[in-house]
């Protein structure tokens, strides 16, 4: 059950698009569009209300003159005998160009408004009707009709305009209005209602992010705390959950304890056969101990090899298994360095010069004996070659991993040689001590752990050996 390897994949970044974002975009999505069919609603509604009080005093206007209209003498009047009893009472009437226009006139053949009376705020210009305008009032003759138009000062006007007839006379009565005020009006209201309603989509989309966030602080929680097992900071999920998360908790829990169980129990297999194994070859060796016939020797020689063998697969099947344990970690300075002291004293004949180059806080996550098999490993070999010095250097790569890189200024190895000593018991010189099984022991474990050990040919001449490992984060 690879319980372990399941965690590492969960790191502490989301991954993809987070839950927060999708919970805050889906209630945008029906949000926005409520709050712009709202404000949509409020403007159509406040232009039809503005307009409508706009256009009834136009009609007012008109209903006022068709009372007041008069033949014969007397008033204001005119050669078709056409007179007003008085005029509308408002001054914007009276005020040349004021934007407030009533007109009096007679439709021609050709479209076009003959005036008969109009208002002084015309200044004696005229108000005109397009074609499609005209022929609507003859087709609807006495209803009032409803337009746009052009006023004398170029402004954009409400007309609006009835037929009335008097002694078999067809007259067309005008009342007009400059719409730019009422206009604006409608854009103001429209900027304010889409300000506010921008502001209240902004404030409970932020309401929402926030409502999400600490609906889903038990979740990150329960996150935050997987992490810290697998970073070695706890050995369970701890903390109170609320009930629909507590159950997934208490799994984990129970799923963490399993994979050490199953861990540990296949760690003990595996000592047990290679206990099981190693008592008869201690058997075969003892037996043929101090005999110097073909056969003695030939047993002794195969014996020793599967000896080796055995503590090679132990040594494998141990770290695969430790690999796969939550929350183990190492200091990594410490262990180099501890190794460095040990190993000088081993080769204090050399007069060893070690370099080392060790970032702080470097934490292995795996067990100490592993670090110091690999790392121990591969500064025994650079001892047993360099003439005099040793570089170590540990570091963080780009992906948030250890990186120790080993460089001595032995011999070095050809480059179509390296393949080859990383498998087992493969040695390049018999004359050197040694098994066989220090490179491919730091290269099994290294794989164990999910890292990996790379050779290559160092500045300083001899070998490089580069080894990268899982890192604790935080």
């Amino acid at each position: 059950m690879n319980v372990g390897a399941n965690m590492r994949e969960a790191n502490p970044p989301e991954q993809g698009r987070s839950l927060v974002w999708r919970l805050v975009r889906s209630a945008a999505m029906w949000v926005v569009p409520a709050l712009l069919f709202t404000a949509l609603s409020l403007i159509l509604f406040y232009r039809a209300s503005i307009y409508k009080n706009f256009n009834d005093p136009l009609e007012s206007t008109i209903q006022a003159l068709v009372a007041k209209i008069e033949t014969g003498p007397g008033g204001q009047g005119s050669e078709q005998g056409i007179m007003l009893a008085d005029e509308p009472i408002d001054p914007r009437y009276q005020l040349a160009l004021s934007g407030r226009y009533w007109l009096i006139g007679e439709l021609q053949d050709d479209d076009t408004l003959s005036p008969i009376l109009s208002s002084l705020s015309l200044y004696g210009a005229t108000l005109s009707l397009s074609p499609r305008d005209a022929k609507k009032i003859r087709q609807h003759s006495g209803d009032v009709t409803r337009t746009f138009s052009v006023g004398p000062d170029r402004e954009p006007l409400s007309l609006v305009a009835q037929v009335a007839i008097y002694n078999d006379q067809h007259l067309v009565i005008v009342a007009a209005a400059d719409r730019r005020p009422a206009a604006q009006a409608v854009r103001q209201f429209s900027l304010i209602a889409l300000g506010l309603l921008t502001v209240l989509a902004v404030g409970l989309t932020i309401a929402i992010y926030m409502q999400v966030r600490l609906g889903l602080s038990p979740l990150f929680a329960l996150r935050d705390r997987v992490v810290d097992v697998r970073e070695g900071r706890a050995s369970a999920v701890e903390g109170r959950y609320p009930k629909e998360i507590k159950p997934l908790a208490d799994e984990l829990n129970s799923l963490i304890g399993h994979n050490r169980d199953v861990v540990e129990y296949a760690r003990n297999h595996v000592s047990n056969l290679a206990h099981a194994l190693k008592t008869p070859l201690a058997v075969l060796v003892n037996e043929t101990d101090g005999k110097k016939t073909k056969l003695a020797d030939l047993v002794a020689r195969q014996a020793g090899i599967m000896s080796k063998q055995v503590d090679h697969h132990l040594r494998r099947a141990r770290a695969a298994a430790r690999g796969q344990v939550i929350g183990a970690k190492t200091s990594v300075d410490d262990t180099i360095k501890s190794l460095v002291r040990t190993l000088g004293r081993i080769y204090r004949d050399k007069d060893l010069d070690f370099q080392l180059d060790l970032q702080d806080g470097l934490m292995f996550r795996g067990e100490k004996r592993d670090l110091e098999e690999m790392a121990g490993n591969l500064l025994d070999n650079a001892c047993k070659w360099t003439k005099a010095r040793i570089n170590v250097r540990a570091e963080i790569t780009a992906d948030n991993k250890i990186r120790i890189t080993i460089d001595d200024d032995g011999p070095g190895m050809a480059p179509d040689q390296y393949e080859n000593v990383l498998k087992r018991g493969t040695r390049l010189d018999e004359t050197t001590p040694g098994t066989g099984f220090g490179l491919s022991i730091a290269n099994d474990l290294a794989k164990a752990y999910k890292g990996s050990l790379v050779l290559d040919k160092s500045p300083m001449g001899g070998l490089r050996t580069v080894l990268v490992l899982p890192m604790v984060r935080g």
